[in-house]
């Protein structure tokens, strides 16, 4: 929906930190062409960029309350602010706008930040309370929304995006953590609340902060909202399935809440064509958009344009070529904020980019596979469970013995699996560089971190569940909030285009959360409930059809077409301190010749590389592209 910024300096504002909010809130200008407005009063400066999406004419922020005390900033979607604006006005409330951020800020005035509990929706936001020198920033559930931060003695400064703090004169320049390096190199991403940088913030998801100016700027950060599995075995299935549908059916009716044109992203698999179909319903003729390259077994068009014409919707196919790739890479790296090597990053943008030219909200299946099993992972841990239930002295037995066996012979990798506790081996849907790995290309790397240590504390709150349910609980910590809604908030914002995951609503993981491994995951088949549940909407290829996940041939173009660009990147590095480029080379050598697959780890080492330069190394370049609008 929008883009904000926020600075309080305890002593009062400076004209350059007046100079900094403006040129911050450029930065992010792309999350709101609609409206660039500022609100500047004597501590505090919130800065807006809004794209209209509810209350076109009346919507307008900041958002100041009528008697001067309250201020407000807000990123996001309140689905239920029509309930909530009714039962104030049953108090005797009235308003003078249509949109959620009033009522978010009579809500804060009569119940203080506790109301945060009863939004439902995608959300970041900042009140300012000037009576009692108080900032409250909230975050939603499950980090759909995101908000950075940074605080110092002089007071507390926060921004939609990370980018825009290329213009806060009291940060000091983007640096890297050398332990959070050393993570990201196994899982792809840098988990949240932390960055790459180390000294700037992610407020967590279900958190809100107070920042208190008249207590020297005290800092209290507290949950309002944890999503914990609970099974529960006295409802029958019949009655969960129902239970499940209703919810998805209702939160997909939420969603669809705009005062402007609405589509939905369509892949091949059940989570898409779930949303799309009932979309489809409320709104006969609602576009549905597709991207897929020109590569045997990257595509998924032909599937989803089989989707479309059994729901009989408007069908926009996007087939991309390597030179649109190649094109478009940087400015997709610049747009994440953080390195993050998805390869699905570039697909995610080029399909929003044609998304906006039509629509300007749009669906997505987000949080589906985290909420109902449906990583191909989760299957596995029901045969590695009953080996690990094994004595220990005939799993030790068992472990010697792989190791023995070539990586070739089937099996090797499931008896490891199941001889090794979860907690030590599953950090989240993604694994790339072990520690061992990490020797001979991390000049930084230091034996002592081990990328156990990030997920050690998520295990922690968990250690009676099951194991597909403790895999589920770890990749709603650190795989759906730092990677795929990363990807999913900044590449559809970096064109203008809100993308709504009603997968991710409280109703939902309500009716979600009661589902019994079995429910989710039977011999051959994930998210089971889910596909049952609605098999009389979908054709029966695209119930049972697998997960493709936005397939994108890398691994294919690493060893031809994009052999000589990745060498380039590589040769060209300017982050020499930490990634050994000779080691780098030789593991695209050993791709391109066959020896292993290692596109994944070619991928992090580009992705780290690119970050690098544009933020590190280059920054005063990539301010310099920012002012002159060429980022």
């Amino acid at each position: 929906m929008c883009g904000f910024v926020g600075i309080y300096k305890k002593v009062g504002l400076t004209e350059r930190n007046k100079s900094d909010g403006r040129k911050m809130s450029y930065a992010i200008r792309h999350r709101g062409p609609d409206l660039d407005k500022v609100y500047e009063g004597e501590k505090l400066i919130f800065a807006f960029r809004r794209l209209s999406i509810i209350d076109l004419e009346g919507g307008s922020q900041p958002f100041i309350s009528e008697d001067g005390r309250f201020s407000c900033v807000y990123n996001g979607e309140i689905y239920n602010y029509l309930e909530l604006k009714s039962e104030l006005e049953q108090k005797g409330h009235t308003f003078v706008t249509n949109s959620e951020v009033e009522v978010m800020v009579r809500m804060y005035s009569l119940y203080g930040a506790g109301f945060i509990s009863r939004l439902r929706g995608m959300f970041s936001f900042l009140i300012y309370d000037k009576e009692n020198d108080v900032i409250m920033a909230g975050r939603d559930p499950f980090g759909i929304k995101p908000l950075y931060y940074h605080c110092d003695y002089e007071g507390i400064v926060f921004c939609s995006e990370m980018k825009g703090f290329f213009f806060d004169s009291g940060y000091k320049d983007f640096g890297v953590d050398k332990t959070l390096l050393q993570h990201y190199m196994t899982y792809q991403y840098v988990t949240e609340p932390d960055t790459i940088n180390g000294n700037l913030s992610i407020l967590p998801k279900g958190s809100y902060m107070l920042y208190d100016g008249k207590e020297n700027g005290r800092i209290d950060i507290l949950s309002y909202y944890k999503p914990i599995f609970s099974p529960n075995k006295n409802t029958t299935y019949e009655q969960k399935k129902v239970r499940l549908r209703e919810a998805i059916e209702s939160s997909v009716r939420y969603h669809m809440l705009s005062d402007v044109p609405l589509g939905s992203f369509l892949s091949s698999g059940i989570d898409s064509a779930v949303i799309t179909a009932i979309a489809s319903k409320i709104a006969p003729g609602i576009k549905a958009f597709t991207v897929g390259f020109n590569v045997k077994g990257y595509s998924e068009l032909e599937d989803a344009a089989a989707i479309s014409s059994h729901l009989d919707i408007d069908h926009i196919k996007l087939q991309c070529t390597l030179k649109d790739f190649t094109d478009n890479y940087e400015k997709v790296i610049y747009h994440l904020d953080s390195p993050l090597a998805d390869p699905s990053v570039v697909a995610i943008y080029l399909i929003s980019k044609e998304a906006a030219k039509h629509v300007k909200v749009i669906l997505s299946g987000e949080g589906s596979d985290e909420l109902f099993a449906g990583y191909r992972q989760y299957s596995s841990a029901i045969p590695t469970s009953r080996i690990y239930a094994l004595p220990n002295f005939l799993k030790s037995f068992l472990m010697l013995l792989a190791r023995l066996l070539p990586d070739h012979v089937k099996g090797k990798g499931l008896i490891i699996r199941g001889c090794t506790p979860i907690e030590r081996r599953f950090v989240g849907n993604s694994f790339v560089f072990s520690e061992e790995e990490k020797k001979g290309i991390l000049r930084t790397f230091d034996s002592n971190v081990h990328y156990s240590q990030r997920t050690k504390g998520i295990y922690s709150q968990v250690s009676s569940y099951s194991p597909i349910q403790k895999m589920q609980h770890c990749d709603l910590n650190t795989w759906l909030p730092s990677d795929i809604l990363v990807k999913g908030d900044r590449l559809s914002m970096a064109h203008s285009l809100e993308a709504r995951v009603p997968y991710l609503d409280k109703e939902v993981f309500k009716a979600a959360r009661e589902l019994c491994d079995s429910d989710k995951i039977t011999k051959d088949t994930t998210k089971f409930i889910l596909r049952d549940a609605f098999a009389d909407i979908l054709n029966k290829e695209t119930v049972m059809r697998p997960k493709l996940g936005y397939p994108v041939p890398v691994r294919v173009w690493l060893k031809d077409e994009l052999y000589d660009w990745a060498a380039k990147i590589i040769k060209e590095s300017t982050a020499t301190e930490y990634i050994d480029s000779s080691a780098a080379l030789k593991l695209l050598e050993m791709h391109r010749s066959g020896k292993g697959d290692y596109y994944r780890h070619i991928w992090v080492i580009l992705t780290f590389i690119t970050w690098y330069r544009l933020y590190v190394s280059d920054a005063e370049n990539t301010k310099n592209r920012i002012l002159n609008s060429e980022l």
